[in-house]
């Protein structure tokens, strides 16, 4: 194995690792414990609170962009697979599935919610939102997978994405589907499978990040376009 290919692995492997212990982190003190279930509440108050969204907006929205971002995927998938990058179609196709089987078993199986106080508790878990880890999910196979052409086009595609992301914890969070712990926990949960995909197959996607970053900036797709 080339140096650089076993650099790629190591960063990845190391990303995996710092996503995990934060999502297992962000879990223990926003779920676990009293205090962190009150600061989320109290977050969650100010988020709804401040009326972005009219609630008919925000629950189409929670469901049209993980329809879109679906289509979108399969579409950039299927001309991925007629240029040759089967591979990656399918690492991509994997990333979502797993991503989203780990959200619904945490959240539904092994994770669970104390109940510290009625006026701030839920009587279940609902640590990570499984609509944001699919959206999330989703979001990573369309920046790998898409056909860029130039830089410009690669940047205007992350930013698109990203921003997509961003409008899918929001509308979770305001249609009180979520609490905003649950969002950040998908994107923890998502970004470490996406790692340790990088690290089985670091032709993947690169570890490294541009000049201007945002957190899906460190995604590159290699192969032909």
């Amino acid at each position: 194995m080339s140096w650089p290919a076993l650099a790629g692995r190591r960063e990845h492997a190391r990303r995996a690792a710092v996503l995990a212990a934060c999502f297992v982190g962000l879990y223990a003190a926003a779920v676990v414990t009293p205090w962190g279930q009150l600061a989320d509440d109290h977050l969650l108050g100010l988020t709804t609170s401040a009326g972005l969204l009219t609630r008919p907006v925000a629950d189409a929205l929670r469901t049209g962009l993980v329809v879109a971002a679906a289509g979108v995927a399969v579409v950039v998938g299927v001309v991925a697979v007629v240029r040759g990058r089967w591979w990656s179609a399918v690492t991509c196709a994997a990333v979502t599935l797993l991503s989203t089987a780990l959200s619904v078993a945490l959240r539904d199986v092994v994770l669970l919610r104390p109940l510290h106080d009625p006026d701030y508790g839920y009587l279940y878990n609902t640590y990570p939102s499984t609509h944001v880890t699919v959206t999330a999910a989703l979001a990573v196979s369309i920046v790998v997978l898409w056909p860029y052409r130039t830089a410009h086009g690669r940047v205007v595609v992350r930013e698109t994405v990203l921003g997509a992301v961003v409008v899918a914890c929001l509308v979770n969070v305001l249609t009180f589907a979520h609490r905003p712990a649950d969002v950040l926990g998908s994107l923890l949960l998502v970004g470490c499978v996406t790692s340790v995909a990088g690290a089985v197959d670091p032709r993947l996607v690169s570890p490294r990040t541009e000049a201007k970053f945002t957190p899906v900036a460190g995604l590159r797709g290699h192969g032909p376009t």
